[in-house]
């Protein structure tokens, strides 16, 4: 039998541009990639030299879909080098500020990424006609995520007002309460998420055991900002020991690294953290947990559409109840902690709504940065995704070409992928 070889050379409804390939050869399916093609951003090289403050600024350019998640943990990071200890109501704030950007990334994968993928659709758009209610609601919940990054970040994309030492501007009552508004009017938008994608017929062959990373939440909350990072395996590590577990490699067809923990391809996201963490949930998102677990496969990827779901349930919870806790925080104190730059070291490792990202950071006693490390979500799943997509192809692989390529392409795209956040390659 002659060889197949199956192409998806521009995947749609993903950030930034990738593809797939796939090998066929008597039977058998030889070779699964997922080619990462996006043009590289060399953020870890061109910055060295650069002051703390224009570091941050520029890292979350990276992206501009998780911009917030990027400049907080890049924040974090830098901070942890100066030996800074922001208030408690600037680390509030930061928390709302990154369930924001939570919400509107999940609201987006789902109700304009994913959901057409399984009801039959090329796009969202040609959604509207049937499902122009769940169309409208979606884009009326990510509204919501945006509307909390432009009053707590200064605007949508690229938020400038969070700072190393806490914020240029804290937000007003008016503004909170107008957010708690938006948040409160959303609460239904998210669990009408949970329910569609809990009655989506979720195909069965990407099953194969799944080792989750996730990071174990501060404080004993379902948070995205944690010292440990642990493992569906019964792993725990320091967050600063992340380059003794993670091991990154290059792949020459992608522009991004890829990583494997304890030598075998791993998973970060929702999935993985309702996996390890999901006994933390609070309010309804841990009622609509608690009554889906027993159908949620852990071990199909898949599924990470619906962990998204219920994520966007919580973090739209317990915005609100972050925000009333502001709301009777009283004196505020001061929105910016006194930054004195000196040399020294600092590892951030927060839950971007993908999954894992890794800022490791280093200044000199003038604080211009010498060393930079990061690792994106993407990056961590690109191995785990490419097998999945092998699994699928196997079990697919009857099917006419443009029959296979649309199996394929529910693959990467149930990860999520922020592909322009992972290609940021360089050779040292």
């Amino acid at each position: 039998m002659s060889k197949r070889i199956v192409r998806v050379d521009h995947l749609a409804r993903v950030e930034g541009r990738g593809g797939i390939t796939v090998e066929i050869e008597q039977d058998q399916v030889k070779l699964a990639q997922f080619n990462l093609t996006e043009g590289p951003r060399l953020f870890e090289a061109f910055l060295r030299g650069r002051p703390y403050h224009e570091a941050v600024a520029i890292f979350p350019r990276i992206c501009s879909i998780c911009s917030a998640a990027h400049r907080l943990t890049a924040i974090e990071a830098t901070e942890k080098a100066f030996g800074i200890e922001p208030t408690a109501t600037v680390n509030m704030v930061r928390e709302l500020l990154y369930f924001g950007d939570q919400i509107e990334s999940h609201a987006l994968h789902v109700f304009l990424l994913a959901l057409p993928d399984f009801l039959g659709y090329p796009d969202a758009l040609q959604m509207v006609d049937k499902f122009g209610v769940e169309v409208t609601k979606g884009l009326m919940l990510k509204k919501t995520g945006n509307e909390i990054m432009r009053l707590l970040g200064s605007r949508e994309i690229h938020q400038e007002n969070a700072l190393v030492g806490g914020f240029g501007k804290l937000p007003s009552k008016e503004d909170l309460n107008y957010l708690r508004g938006l948040l409160v009017e959303s609460l239904p938008y998210a669990e009408l998420a949970v329910q569609l994608c809990a009655s989506l017929n979720i195909p069965p062959h990407t099953h194969q055991p799944i080792t989750h990373l996730a990071v174990k939440p501060r404080g004993g909350r379902y948070t995205v900002y944690g010292d440990y990072i642990h493992s569906s395996e019964g792993d725990e590590f320091p967050v600063e020991d992340y380059r003794s577990h993670i091991v990154e490699f290059v792949v020459p067809h992608s522009y991004a690294k890829q990583s494997l923990f304890k030598g075998k391809p791993y998973m970060v996201g929702a999935l993985s953290r309702l996996k390890l963490n999901g006994h933390l949930l609070t309010g309804k998102a841990k009622e609509h947990f608690e009554q889906l677990k027993g159908t949620i496969d852990f071990d199909n990827a898949l599924y990470n559409n619906l962990a998204q779901a219920i994520e966007l349930v919580y973090f739209v919870e317990e915005s609100i109840r972050i925000i009333d806790a502001l709301m009777n925080h009283e004196p505020w104190g001061d929105s910016l902690a006194p930054v004195q730059p000196r040399a020294g070291r600092g590892v951030s490792i927060t839950e971007a709504p993908r999954g894992l990202l890794v800022y490791n950071v280093a200044y000199d006693e003038q604080g211009k940065l010498v060393d930079a490390d990061v690792i994106t979500p993407t990056a961590m799943n690109q191995a785990i995704i490419e097998r999945d997509i092998k699994l699928m192809a196997e079990g697919m692989k009857h099917l006419p070409d443009d029959e296979l390529k649309f199996h394929l392409e529910l693959v990467p795209r149930a990860y999520d992928p922020c592909i322009s956040c992972s290609v940021h390659l360089v050779r040292k």
